[in-house]
């Protein structure tokens, strides 16, 4: 069975719905390139870490190669930080989950305020925002459309038809196209900036936490994949299995596991199982703290989650594990970053997010088969093309790589 609940209050469902009966009056956008470049914009992201983290990096792109052009953001408490975080900005917020019809109706009256030349709505699946922000006469509407016939293009001047076959960031890098012609094709993911108290209190944390010895090693876990969709998730026993392969490279190596409240059980069953030197640092909070963490570790593990594209950003050498999910739409983007994916699975990748389908539940024989399909030399090997420091020696040579791919 296929299941995408609504993740918003119910009269926003019944708008949706409305939005898209009434899309037909409205005309099929012409995507003319824009005449003039515009100063004013606004980028609109609600939900997905991940994906807010890919959309901040295109935003930094744009403004240092056009210091004309001044960004506010329309955001809800999940996507805040990662689109905001150390720099000065005017912000929106809304929370779809809280709040109803008369809050957005004040909110399209203060964007309407502003007087915006263009808008970048990071949403490829909703009616909704795109509808609101015909609302706000905003001219250039720009924003993503799911691969599907979808009523919100009606609703955009300029928009950008996701492609199955290439990557989430690639599709963002053409939406940075509109507004700017000449952004280069290769353009990769850059770190989200850090306020210098982030950068200090993570020193604090870092002295007391990890200390300063210049031999040991700091590899960073992330054992949980967040609410939905828990068959993404490697085995915790892989995990402890890795780190204690690790364990023969380098014995002063230090794991630091990072997550949320909801991955604490995880966490806590690592550390009991392995016998290595662990740091929690889910207690960080803030994603700038984490942002800020992340870059000063050796490496990154993590599954198909927000923070694998962090660590990514960051220029931290990551490594993304795949089984349901693609990495040829969701591989972690950056100098250091690559991916496994070495399952044959018949049912994978059963998660096409693209066009909003995901399993309730795993239909493999085996739950979460295809993530038992990566194994602890896949996980080395991979780390090894990524770290390019002699620590972690040399690999067994007879190890099969199985199906794995680079940074995008």
């Amino acid at each position: 069975m296929q299941s995408f609940a609504y993740r918003y209050k119910p009269v926003h469902a019944a708008f949706e719905k409305l939005v898209g009966i009434l899309s037909p009056l409205f005309p099929v956008p012409e995507g003319k390139p824009l005449v003039d470049p515009p100063r004013k914009i606004l980028v609109l992201k609600f939900g997905g870490v991940g994906e807010a983290v890919l959309a901040r990096s295109l935003v930094e792109h744009l403004r240092r190669r056009n210091p004309v052009m001044d960004f506010d953001f329309l955001v809800e408490d999940r996507t805040m930080e990662a689109m905001t975080s150390g720099t000065a900005c005017k912000v929106i917020s809304y929370n779809p989950r809280k709040e109803g019809l008369n809050r957005a109706i004040k909110t399209v009256r203060q964007i309407r305020s502003r007087t915006y030349d263009a808008v970048l709505d990071f949403e490829p699946h909703s009616t909704l925002t795109a509808g609101f922000m015909r609302a706000t006469s905003i001219p250039a509407r720009i924003g993503l459309v799911a691969p599907e016939p979808s009523p919100r293009s009606r609703f955009l001047t300029h928009p950008v038809q996701l492609r199955e076959d290439e990557s989430m960031w690639k599709a963002f890098v053409r939406m940075g196209h509109i507004l700017d012609p000449e952004l280069p094709e290769t353009l990769t993911t850059i770190p989200l900036p850090c306020s210098a108290e982030s950068e200090r209190s993570l020193d604090e944390w870092w002295a007391r936490e990890i200390g300063n010895d210049k031999e040991s090693r700091v590899v960073a876990m992330h054992v949980g994949v967040g609410p939905s969709a828990q068959y993404r998730r490697w085995p915790i026993e892989r995990f402890v299995h890795f780190a204690t392969a690790m364990l023969t490279f380098r014995k002063n190596l230090i794991v630091i596991l990072t997550g949320g409240a909801s991955e604490q059980p995880l966490i806590d069953a690592f550390k009991s199982s392995f016998g290595g030197r662990t740091v929690d640092a889910s207690a960080l909070g803030r994603l700038e703290s984490t942002a800020a963490l992340l870059r000063r570790c050796d490496l990154l593990v993590s599954g198909d989650t927000g923070i694998m594209h962090l660590g990514a950003a960051m220029g931290t050498p990551t490594v993304g594990l795949f089984g349901p999910n693609t990495p040829k739409c969701w591989g972690p983007v950056g100098a250091r970053a690559t991916w496994v994916y070495p399952t044959r699975q018949p049912c994978s990748p059963c998660i096409n997010s693209y066009k909003r389908r995901i399993p309730e539940r795993c239909t493999a024989t085996v739950e979460s088969a295809c993530m038992w399909d990566i194994g602890v030399l896949d996980v080395l090997e991979a780390a090894r093309t990524v770290i390019h420091d002699p620590w972690l020696g040399v690999l067994n040579g007879s190890l099969t790589s199985g199906h794995k791919g680079h940074s995008s």
